[in-house]
């Protein structure tokens, strides 16, 4: 079998993989409890109902998040990270990404001829293909529904636009749905936000620093080494020729950060997600120099940027109550208790 052929099972086989990974070892092993728990609301509170998840280093509270709860934070967690990038004690870490973003667009140009001259060496097409799998006419209009990748490194590309996150949150809210369980509902809410979030956020960077993508530097009359830029373009030259502006920061590693930095923030305790997550991450960098969309230098920002969102995300929903001593063996955790006839008090576990 050729490479291709190889890269091709591999290409169509990532998000299915991932997904496995996440439901065999992450909601097999869970076992849940129901309880009621004393929530602050004005000037008075409400008793609002979670379900308790034990993870090796605490215990984590989970609330069934409210319809459309997920479209409800997305303008407070764009205000998060630009808020959090722009703290005292992170303006040295942005300081850093910038400067080694700038180093990086120095070696842009041999670094994507680098990357395409591997892909030719194991027959890899760099074109982006696609067939339509589901499509309908309404009226005079011809509508294509549904795209699936034709080749693998298109499949690799998919992963980043949404298709792997959005297939991941579909099977944790089904879960949700059937088995009643909340943090797979809140996962799939903390992931829409997420997508939403950073749609925001990198549209918004890339029309204010118009970055020509590789492939389209590559076909112009005289081609510039690391792509031009073109900052603040207007509106209607930004729809007309997008690739021409929209290659930094990469809105695909972004979502890709911050669904595997979701999932890793919600399932402490399993040791399959980040290196799965973070091959895949590299997998999908790689496609996009091969198939010429992104430089190299357009990804610190984007994965920086993906971080900090999906950090934002997991923070909602759901509280962790550290244990007291689980590296020694013991553990204890001061817990909240429905004692009956409307009565809430506290509860103290402790293992040996």
């Amino acid at each position: 079998m050729r490479a291709d052929s190889w890269f091709r099972l591999l290409g169509k086989g990532l998000v299915l993989i991932f997904l496995c990974l996440i439901q065999v070892f992450g909601l097999k092993a869970e076992s849940k409890r129901d309880t009621l728990i004393n929530k602050a609301w004005r000037d008075t509170v409400r008793i609002r109902k979670a379900q308790i998840f034990e993870t090796d280093a605490a215990t984590m509270l989970y609330y069934r998040p409210k319809p459309f709860q997920f479209a409800k934070n997305v303008p407070s967690d764009i205000y998060l990270m630009g808020k959090t990038a722009f703290s005292k004690k992170n303006l040295p870490k942005l300081g850093a990404i910038l400067a080694g973003s700038a180093l990086l667009v120095l070696v842009d140009q041999p670094v994507t001829d680098a990357a395409k001259q591997f892909g030719r060496y194991i027959n890899l097409d760099p074109a982006r293909k696609s067939k339509t799998v589901i499509e309908f006419n309404i009226g005079n209009f011809h509508v294509n529904a549904m795209e699936v990748p034709d080749n693998t490194n298109s499949a690799i590309y998919y992963l980043g636009e949404g298709w792997g996150s959005m297939l991941i949150a579909g099977g944790f809210y089904s879960y949700g749905l059937i088995a009643n369980d909340y943090k797979a509902i809140q996962i799939t809410s903390q992931i829409a936000e997420s997508i939403f979030a950073l749609g925001f956020t990198t549209q918004f960077l890339k029309r204010i620093t118009g970055r020509q993508s590789p492939f389209r530097a590559m076909e112009s009359a005289n081609p510039v080494p690391a792509g031009d830029w073109h900052p603040f373009p207007a509106p209607s030259r930004y729809q007309k020729s997008v690739s021409n502006y929209d290659a930094y920061p990469s809105g695909h590693l972004a979502t890709a950060m911050a669904t595997i930095t979701i999932l890793a923030g919600n399932y402490p305790d399993n040791k399959y997600i980040k290196p799965v997550g973070y091959s895949l991450l590299g997998i999908l960098g790689y496609s996009m120099l091969n198939n010429g969309v992104h430089w190299i230098s357009d990804y610190p920002l984007a994965i920086a940027i993906g971080y900090t969102c999906g950090k934002i995300a997991v923070s909602r929903g759901h509280q962790v109550i550290p244990k007291i001593g689980h590296d020694k063996g013991a553990s204890s955790a001061l817990m909240p208790a429905y004692l009956g006839a409307g009565n809430i008090g506290l509860s103290y576990r402790a293992t040996f």
